[in-house]
């Protein structure tokens, strides 16, 4: 590795090495005795400079030149200096030398391991003389006096046992043996036992048609299917099933296949294909169960939780008395794998982050459980009193908090207007109490401006606006946000119970949803009633963007997992895919699936290739993103470029952008939220 140059270099130093270089002897002509003078033994030894060629190229040793040293050589005549520049030079005269030797020397070898070998060609002189002294050797060895003990072992060796000797079994012996069973006999065995056959609804209209045997009056198919053995070993055998019918998709679920960066035919479509449909267990009433909420297991993106219950009052005459989570796992897309029955609907249910088995499931009561899916035939973990939390309105959503003092902890928002604090200790109930209590909005909000008229007496029942969602802060651990059906963001700290830090106008209408973006935690959506999506970004009073599409409420919308630009959100009939590159005004696709049943809510898997969208017929589309561009390698840059192009008509609004400075991620990574 040779030593950077420096190019700064000053003229009045470069200047005098100069010079010395051309007043030193070696750079003068000399003459024929001189030549021989230079030749002699005794200079050649104190013009010998011992270096190796690093320090030469280093520069380490350059302090050892004394190019200002004259008294060594023998004084020269007085002669014309020629210059390096100088192109003129005397053909008579003999070339100047370098005055830098460099004398490459051979090391002596140094031998580190010398093995010779130790074997020889039989077939040859020296190999009949190998076999002589063995044989020599062992003659010697002979006799009773003269035997030694000999031990064959290999010296610095680990032993690397292959296998224990706990695992070996007895030799399996295989017999052939001939039996014989009659008709008669099989008719008079079966003739023995009671026959009963049930239609068994397989999916879909489709029956299927099962004969069951009862010995002595108990039905013995019962007796094996409550084993726990058994249904562990059905549930295998029906992941494999399935595996046989659903494999292109699930290939597809993984992002085993990703697209082609050099593919001829690329084209960006902004599609989605659905790639099965988890369809309710027959079991469950088919009118008007709908999807309420999605939670994917934060350490297994194949598992997901999924809540059944109510989602509109349209149909108050087929409204379900009963609700019902189910773990799914996408191994077997038929029939779930953990089924819990509620007798009141489930509104929301989370994942716990830190103990990926604990799952928090609202009712729509009030009440809330912890349950353990490792454990399907135990009881709930614990459930929340009466005494703790006395609200009787549905939980609309829960999040779980970082683990403190060695114990799970969350946050429950109410339709009361109540968000309260839940902890797990040794009891079989939850450790709760209410942390805040949202009050109503009378004055004018920082935000967008309302035209509120001048509001009558208000009724004690409708003092507290109902929380419609609940999100933490994605860097601060302590805060947390809350929707209302009133259009207002509250900001709030756990370290501060019963008052909020921040209140803000974000919609005309009830505002239903929020998330910050991956790539920056500054910027953030809202979407509600009015039919809009806001950008907002933390300090601004104003929304950035503003998206609007369909005359319809936004149920949902969210940032995705792989583009910076690109954000999804849900109707009651589409789902509509924007890129803030392209354009504001309209998204780049809208599917259908489903027309005549309205959509719930939707979530991103953790790769963010895959999208599953809940519906009020009770299904779970498990959508693809098809089609789509290629994720960019500086995603904040293509995310802040995007910004500055949409405010390019808002000079003032784009000002404001530029005064917050870097608003990414510190580090400039991404962070994904569990869901």
């Amino acid at each position: 590795m040779s030593r950077p140059m420096i190019k700064d270099y000053r003229a009045a130093d470069f200047e005098k090495l100069s010079q010395r270089i051309r007043q030193h002897p070696l750079m003068r002509t000399t003459t024929a005795e001189e030549l021989q003078t230079l030749r002699t033994a005794e200079y050649r030894n104190k013009c010998v400079m011992r270096a190796s060629l690093d320090d030469i190229a280093l520069g380490i040793n350059l302090y050892k030149l004394q190019l200002g040293v004259e008294q060594q050589l023998p004084k020269p005549k007085a002669e014309p200096v020629v210059s390096f520049g100088s192109a003129k030079r005397k053909s008579a005269k003999h070339m100047a030398t370098p005055f830098i030797k460099v004398l490459l020397r051979k090391t002596p070898i140094e031998v580190l391991l010398e093995r010779h070998s130790m074997t020889v060609l039989a077939d040859t002189e020296e190999g009949k003389q190998v076999l002589a002294d063995n044989e020599r050797y062992e003659l010697l060895l002979a006799g009773t006096d003269k035997s030694r003990r000999t031990v064959e072992s290999e010296t610095q060796t680990q032993t690397a046992l292959k296998k224990s000797r706990l695992v070996n079994t007895e030799r399996l012996s295989i017999d052939h043996v001939g039996c014989y069973v009659s008709n008669f006999e099989m008719f008079d065995t079966y003739q023995d036992l009671e026959a009963s056959t049930k239609s068994v609804q397989v999916q879909g209209e489709r029956k299927m048609e099962v004969t069951t045997y009862k010995v002595g009056g108990v039905d013995q198919f019962i007796a094996i299917n409550s084993l726990p053995s058994f249904k562990l070993a059905l549930m295998l055998t029906m992941r494999i099933l399935a595996s046989n019918v659903y494999e292109p998709q699930q290939r597809r679920y993984r992002n085993m296949s990703p697209p082609d960066p050099l593919a001829e035919d690329v084209k960006f479509k902004y599609r989605l294909r659905l790639l099965w449909r988890l369809s309710a267990p027959s079991a469950l009433p088919t009118a008007h169960q709908a999807v309420t909420a999605v939670s994917f297991c934060p350490c297994n993106g194949d598992i997901m939780a999924v809540s059944y219950g109510v989602y509109t009052y349209r149909q108050l005459a087929s409204l379900p008395r009963a609700g019902h989570v189910y773990v799914w796992n996408i191994k077997n897309p038929v029939n779930p794998e953990r089924c819990y029955d509620y007798t009141v609907p489930v509104v929301t249910v989370q994942f716990s982050p830190t103990a990926p088995q604990l799952l928090a499931i609202g009712l729509h009561n009030g009440n809330i459980e912890i349950r353990d899916i490792s454990q399907p035939e135990q009881p709930p973990l614990a459930i929340s009193q009466r005494n703790s939390s006395p609200h009787f309105e549905p939980v609309t959503a829960i999040k779980w908090l970082q683990r403190s003092h060695g114990s799970e902890a969350f946050l429950a928002s109410s339709q009361a207007g109540a968000i309260t604090k839940y902890r797990l200790i040794n009891s079989p109930y939850l450790l709760g109490f209410e942390h805040q209590r949202l009050q109503r909005a009378e004055a004018e909000l920082e935000g967008i401006e309302l035209q509120r008229s001048a509001q009558p007496t208000p009724l004690l029942a409708n003092r507290h606006p109902q929380c419609l969602e609940l999100l933490l802060d994605p860097l601060q651990a302590d805060m947390y946000y809350v929707l209302t059906d009133e259009g207002t963001l509250y900001k709030c700290s756990t370290n501060y119970p019963q008052h909020h830090l921040e209140l803000r106008q974000v919609h005309e209408t009830a505002a239903v949803c929020m998330e910050f973006s991956p790539w920056s935690p500054k910027l953030y959506l809202t979407c509600g009633s009015d039919w809009c999506i806001h950008i907002w970004m933390t300090g601004l009073s104003l929304p950035l963007i503003t998206l609007r599409h369909h005359l319809a409420p936004v149920h949902c919308a969210r940032w995705s997992r792989t583009h910076s630009t690109i954000l999804v959100s849900l109707t009651h009939s589409t789902v509509d895919i924007w890129d803030l590159r392209n354009s504001t005004l309209k998204p780049v696709s809208s599917t259908t699936i489903d027309a005549k049943i309205s959509y719930t809510t939707f979530r991103f898997t953790h790769c963010g290739r895959c999208l599953a969208v809940g519906n009020e017929a009770g299904h779970l589309l498990m959508l693809s993103f098809e089609d789509m561009p290629f994720s960019p390698h500086f995603q904040y840059r293509q995310l802040k470029r995007a910004l500055f192009k949409a405010l390019a008509l808002y000079p003032e609004l784009s000002e404001q952008v530029k005064s917050v400075g870097y608003f990414g991620y510190p580090g400039g990574d991404n962070k994904i939220t569990p869901q």
